[in-house]
């Protein structure tokens, strides 16, 4: 009997305590249910559809079959993308592409059989039944591979770290080319040396400055150094070409040292899923790379001034972290090629050895650049003709006229095919001491021919909103308003507009127009020959006087642009202490600023903005919750947003529950039955949709071929057809909410998601952004946009206190969303995890509201970035502050509940509603009305594995009480032998 009691005494506390840990992980889980679902591949199901109610339609039948076809036309377009995204630095005497009898090649770097498809971050995971390598595409293009050295390099152990304190680039070192590995190139595969090198990067993860090795992580390593000097000495390869598998700006100026004997490079970025296949494409001729460089490639990746303060900077006297851009508005080719016209005209400093990193006595362009932004060549050669440029005020809109054509191709070329070629056009305001910052040359806008054969011509017209190119002054007087200072304004004088083969050419074409006999013989190249300049591909219109009018007022929302941000800028909180870099004096060029100070005052807004209820709250009781449903989701689909009738007669209808429920996000929301509002689901990221086709097999989204890369084609129209072809995943997988495209700049060459964000230049963000954005939401997907705004780095970006002028931020971060919102129509923006200055962006009005709303008229739904289980990020404040959504946290909306029960606060009960709004809005211009119907009576979802856990729980509940059953009874019947109840007495 004891024998017996003992075992149930055992099952019943091995029992409790299995059932208490199921009980814990099916809480966590349930918490974390989006996250789960994207693992497990659950989707809520989606409603049938029929043509009568499809009212975001595919271009394809939603079937097995229709997924194949558009599979196939995706990858075309990804292909193409690619081709047109490479961008070729060097190709001397024609070595690119290889004839059809250079076809046996050997592989060189390590990266070549482990490359960086894609930097780490949330996204669609890599399909690898459908994934094409370089060395599948190179084998199905033709080409005999040595597999030894390939198979060699497969399976080694050497591997990239991504992480502090030891970033490794993951090269092998010299000694791993054994004499038996060098013996397979000796005889065959040497038609030519393909060497990768590669340098990867993601979420969380800034590159080192100093990494394992002691150097830049973006500089050329020995053992980069000891492969191309073995490929050169070994006298077996007469063309040696290398492939720059990096979307961050690698040092590259050894690709011209003749001890490396590189005859062609590519820049080639993340090729994502099929890419590889375009790369091929371009080294065999089958296309021509047609792209352009969309960063600055210095000669040393730390001369930018805002690396000097990038990276990890802690105050003196908190546990805070902030970095201060005090580059101001001189970010990328903006610092270069400002402080090379200055160079040139002997201004301001500009030769001294303030930022000097090669030559350390003087600063000199050509010693400190290697690739100006927007550089790159072609196959062919191409003439472009500045025939006309039209400033039309009343438009306006500035229109340039450009003939392009196609001269030819060297006659060593084996290339047959046609070519594009990009025309880029570049603005330079006028400057005067005392006025807002401007830079000596800026992209405003760009268009590309269509294929050309030699000897074709296109006239390519591009029209520019002249917008693009006014100026942020913060000590102007609005023209709108003279009470108030800040404006855009366009000052008086002469605005040169000029084309060039990259902004380095176009201020040189600028300034032999401008300047004349003045900078005869001055001019360089990045490589630092001598150049003329062509002052016919410049042209200049002059402005009488000073207007700070035209864009004083928001042109979409009649707003008052004026100053908002004096405490972004750390000056407000700290005197004098950050001095901007100004062209005015180059030595300003900008120092670290280590170990600052926070202010009782800076901490205070940090810390201490607590919200308080406004003395003219309307009545908690003034509003109307749980209404008669007359209205349904499907009703609202053309109601336009200024209808404040009827969307509160909509809103009249939501109980205060099913209000709080849409602040609470986990990778979507439930339905809500009484308006038939199906759940809907939200995922990541820019290069595609975080999960699983519901046709053909359940496969894994497409992984396009990255964002910098689709950039870097320079092709508006390729933009629009990669956000048509991200839109159609989301039809295909039932995704109605994507936290695409992204849209932070390039601050530095080591900003950790430079892959999934378009340029270190705000206007080809804003351009690239609103020509993605627009094509997403016209197939009913909602574009959320992110990390809006500042998210600038990787490195303490949770609560990253950014500071900066408000010029910079307007003209910089701002501008380069702006366009995704404004002309792009995103209904949806994912926000930042940092701080605007001091303030959180989450709870930042005069960023979610005042700009984002009230001037640029965003009518769509915010949402934060994961915050789950951050007490940091305070619900109320933020969502008052224009806060809509909590991403990956359920809890908000339990907590909002709890709120508006105990205070009753009518201002936070409008600002639900406003948020609700703004939610429904976007939903009711999305596909998540397709199959909807007057009749449709929709139902909740409860994912499978849900279920589970809740029988596994209760199956453990009922073997507990079984078990403490038959212990409680054999402990009974020993007791009325004489024993004690073991275990209870």
């Amino acid at each position: 009997m004891r024998r017996k009691s003992n075992i149930w005494r055992g099952l019943t506390s091995v029992t409790a305590v299995l059932l208490t840990f199921s009980i814990l992980m099916t809480q966590l889980l349930i918490s974390w249910s989006g996250q789960v679902n994207v693992f497990l591949n659950v989707t809520a199901p989606v409603i049938e559809a029929d043509d009568s109610t499809m009212h975001y339609k595919s271009n394809y039948e939603l079937s097995d079959a229709g997924l194949q076809a558009m599979l196939e036309d995706s990858d075309m377009h990804d292909v193409q993308t690619m081709e047109e995204g490479t961008v070729l630095l060097k190709n001397d005497q024609a070595v690119l592409p290889l004839s059809s009898k250079e076809r046996s090649v050997t592989l060189f770097g390590r990266s070549t059989a482990d490359p960086v498809y894609s930097g780490n971050s949330g996204g669609p995971g890599m399909d690898e039944k459908r994934q094409i390598s370089l060395h599948s595409a190179l084998a199905e293009a033709g080409f005999k591979i040595n597999d030894k050295l390939f198979d060699a390099y497969k399976n080694s152990e050497v591997a990239r770290v991504k992480a502090a304190p030891d970033w490794f680039i993951g090269e092998v070192e010299k000694s791993f080319y054994t004499n038996d590995l060098q013996a397979t190139y000796q005889d065959n595969f040497n038609d030519a040396a393909i060497v990768m090198l590669s340098r990867d990067g993601g979420e969380g993860k800034d590159l080192a400055t100093s990494d394992r090795d002691g150097i830049s992580y973006l500089a050329l390593h020995d053992t980069e150094k000891d492969l191309l000097k073995m490929i050169k000495d070994s006298g077996k390869f007469s063309k040696t070409i290398v492939l720059i598998n990096s979307a961050y700006a690698m040092e590259l100026g050894w690709l011209e040292e003749e001890e490396y004997g590189i005859d062609a490079a590519l820049w080639i970025g993340n090729p994502g899923l099929k890419g590889f296949t375009g790369v091929a494409n371009v080294i065999t001729g089958a296309a021509d790379p047609s792209g352009r460089l969309v960063d600055t490639f210095a000669a040393d990746s730390l001369s930018a001034p805002a690396v000097r303060n990038a990276g990890d900077f802690q105050y003196a006297n908190d546990d805070g972290h902030y970095i201060v851009e005090a580059e101001g508005i001189y970010q990328g080719y903006k610092y270069y090629e400002t402080r090379y016209q200055d160079t040139v005209l002997g201004l301001h400093n500009a030769n001294s050895n303030a930022g000097a990193f090669v030559n350390k006595d003087s600063w000199n362009y050509a010693d400190e650049m290697v690739y100006s932004f927007g550089y790159g060549n072609s196959y062919a050669n191409f003439s472009q003709e500045l025939t006309a440029v039209n400033w039309d005020r009343q438009a306006k809109t500035v229109t340039a006229t450009v003939k392009v054509t196609n001269e030819g191709y060297p006659a060593e070329s084996a290339y047959t095919g046609k070519s594009k070629s990009v025309v880029q056009v570049y603005a330079q305001l006028p400057y005067e001491e005392g006025q807002a910052e401007k830079s000596a040359i800026q992209l405003i806008g760009f268009g590309k021919t269509g294929e050309l054969g030699a000897g074709e011509t296109e006239e390519v017209k591009v029209t520019i909103d002249e917008y693009l190119f006014a100026t942020y002054d913060a000590n102007a007087v609005n023209g709108a308003d003279t009470s108030k200072k800040g404006s855009y304004v366009f000052d008086p004088g002469d605005y040169y507009f000029a084309i060039g083969n990259d902004s380095h050419d176009a201020l040189n074409n600028i300034l032999a127009k401008k300047e004349g006999a003045n900078v005869q013989g001055k001019l360089i190249s990045a490589d630092g020959s001598s150049v003329s300049g062509a002052p016919d591909k410049a042209i200049s219109v002059p402005l009488e006087s000073l207007d700070n009018v035209t864009y004083a007022k928001s042109e979409y929302t009649e707003e008052i642009v004026s100053n908002q941000f004096d405490d972004v800028d750390l000056n407000y909180f700290a005197g004098d202490t950050v001095t901007y870099l100004t062209r005015n004096d180059w030595n300003t060029y900008p120092k670290p600023y280590s170990d600052l100070t926070a202010t009782d005052e800076l901490k205070a807004v940090m810390y201490d903005q607590k919200y308080e209820k406004p003395a003219d709250a309307p009545a908690y009781d003034s509003f109307t919750q749980g209404a008669e449903v007359t209205l349904k989701l499907l009703d609202m689909k053309d109601v336009p947003f200024e209808d404040d009738e009827t969307w509160n007669k909509f809103l009249d209808q939501l109980t205060i529950s099913e209000l709080s429920a849409t602040i609470g996000e986990n990778f979507g929301q439930p339905a809500v039955k009484s308006i038939n509002k199906p759940a809907n689901k939200n995922t990541d990221g820019p290069s595609g949709s975080q999960s699983n086709y519901l046709y053909g097999g359940n496969q894994p989204a497409t992984a396009h071929v990255s964002q910098i890369v689709a950039a870097s084609t320079w092709n508006q129209e390729l933009l629009a057809e990669r956000g048509n072809f991200i839109a159609e995943d989301c039809l295909f997988s039932g995704t109605t909410q994507l936290w695409s495209p992204g849209a932070n700049m390039h601050r530095t060459p080591f900003s950790g998601r430079n892959f999934e964000y378009y340029s270190e230049d705000s206007i080809m963000s804003y351009l690239m952004g609103a020509n993605q954005a627009k094509a997403m939401q016209a197939k009913g997907l909602t574009a959320a946009i992110k990390h809006f705004v500042s998210n600038d780095q990787e490195t303490n970006r949770s609560e990253l206190a950014t500071f900066m002028t408000e010029q910079a931020y307007r003209q910089g971060p701002l501008k380069a969303f702006e366009g995704a919102f404004t002309e792009g129509g995103a209904l949806g923006t994912m926000m930042s995890f940092s701080r605007i200055g001091a303030r959180l962006a989450y709870a930042d009005s005069d960023t979610m509201t005042q700009v984002l709303r009230n001037e640029w008229g965003f009518k769509g739904v915010t949402i934060t970035d994961s915050v789950k289980g951050n007490p940091n990020i305070p619900t109320i404040e933020s969502l008052v502050a224009g806060t809509d959504t909590f991403n990956a946290d359920t809890g908000r909306a339990s907590e909002i509940h709890k709120y508006l029960a105990s205070k009753k606060d009518g201002y936070v009960l409008q600002e639900l509603r406003r948020a609700n709004k703004h939610f429904y809005y976007s939903l009711a211009k999305s596909s998540l009305l397709n199959g909807l119907t007057d009749e449709t009576e929709v139902e909740g979802f409860t994912p499978w594995w849900q279920t589970l856990l809740k029988v596994i729980n209760y199956v453990l509940s009922a073997l507990l009480l079984i078990s403490l059953f038959f212990f409680i009874r054999t402990s009974l019947k020993r007791s009325a032998k004489g024993g004690k109840i073991n275990g209870l007495i």
